[in-house]
């Protein structure tokens, strides 16, 4: 994917760069993509996405004290291994982060047919199956599960290692710090 932007940003054609830059959106891939969003190539994005303005992601996760592999580029270590699996059909608003996880073979998946609001994030290692909605402010913690149909009302923590269950619903400003059942509704802090 960054090599196809890097190809359109060579053309020697004034015509064709200026409509690119004059749109917001480059469409690579089938997918709708914000120009100012940042997406790394340990990314695998379906088709029929929309990824809105300074969004970025595949970004390293943050992890207590971890070893990092030799190499750094400008003082970043970028040594995260991880792959982001993005499905089909979601759309991931403006400003949200979703990181990758440190070790090669681990993925952070995102489904198909989501929704996942302004100034969310996505930490690594996290997997949000299909049809689920997040919600603008949003934190998803490291190794959270949130399965189908799950609905993440505004401003929420969903703390790491947590599973949010099949059509759930955690209410808005919430802090979930255990499992939330399938079809269950939760809310406070802590969520109950």
């Amino acid at each position: 994917m960054n090599e196809e932007l890097k190809r359109m940003a060579l053309v020697g054609n004034d015509e064709q760069l200026a409509g690119i830059y004059n749109s917001d959106y480059i469409n690579i891939d089938g997918n709708e993509i914000h120009k100012t969003a940042i997406i790394h190539d340990n990314v695998k994005l379906g088709k029929g996405n929309v990824i809105g303005a300074h969004t970025v992601i595949g970004s390293n996760g943050e992890m207590r004290k971890p070893k990092y592999f030799k190499g750094t580029v400008r003082g970043f270590q970028r040594s995260f291994k991880g792959l982001v699996i993005i499905g089909d059909n979601n759309v991931i608003s403006e400003l949200v982060t979703i990181q990758c996880p440190k070790e090669e073979g681990q993925v952070t998946v995102i489904g198909d047919d989501n929704i996942i609001m302004a100034h969310s994030h996505v930490g690594h290692d996290a997997k949000i199956g299909n049809e689920c909605e997040i919600c603008t402010g949003t934190i998803i913690g490291g190794y959270t599960t949130i399965l189908d149909g799950a609905i993440i009302k505004l401003g929420c923590t969903i703390r790491n290692r947590v599973t949010v269950g099949i059509d759930s619903l955690v209410g808005m400003g919430s802090v979930v710090i255990k499992d939330v059942l399938d079809g269950a509704t939760v809310y406070g802090n802590p969520a109950k």
